[in-house]
């Protein structure tokens, strides 16, 4: 059997990862030119996340991961996020306060990856929390989108839950930044 090559682009991750990315133009569009598209809307996010854990898993698990695995993976999230944050706050204005957090805390750890990279330093990886922020945000989007009508209590409640760790998963990532700073 012959062993993957690591450098190889086209990997089985990689092809996922960028499947993803293909899907971001195809949620957008039902979202907003199918009627009544919520469940598939909601199978695009489910297809997406499940192609995006199973990359994952595939990348370590056969050794796969690549230098570009390791930038595309997570500008699929952040991109597919951004996507169905827009989205959605477009149907729904009160999401904007959410889409703000959203782009602050994104902004800021891209920025402080950026200021790492220049520095010499490696930049911070996936932490557990900011999976669990994204898993969260993912869990908002689907309630969203199952109850597109849902009164304005339990779209707050939602938006307020979203917001929360969000903002804890900043400050998880900027004490990072400074520890990795320091060194």
């Amino acid at each position: 059997m012959q062993t993957p090559d690591k450098e190889s682009n086209f990997s089985i991750p990689n092809l996922m990862s960028a499947f993803r990315i293909l899907l971001i133009p195809v949620f957008v569009l039902v979202y907003f030119l199918v009627p009544d598209s919520s469940w598939i809307c909601i199978g695009i996010l489910a297809l997406s996340g499940l192609t995006d854990v199973v990359d994952g898993i595939v990348a370590r698990k056969c050794n796969m991961i690549t230098p570009l695995g390791k930038v595309l993976d997570p500008v699929a999230d952040k991109l597919t996020q951004a996507a169905v944050c827009i989205s959605l706050s477009i149907s729904h204005p009160k999401l904007l306060i959410l889409l703000a957090v959203f782009a602050v805390k994104e902004l800021t750890m891209m920025g402080g990856g950026i200021y790492l990279l220049k520095s010499g330093k490696k930049p911070i990886s996936a932490k557990w929390f900011g999976k669990l922020c994204t898993c969260v945000l993912f869990a908002v989007f689907l309630l969203i989108l199952l109850f597109p009508d849902m009164g304005d209590g339990a779209l707050y409640a939602l938006i307020g839950i979203a917001v929360i760790f969000a903002l804890f998963s900043l400050m998880m990532y900027i004490s990072e930044f400074f520890k990795i700073k320091k060194s």
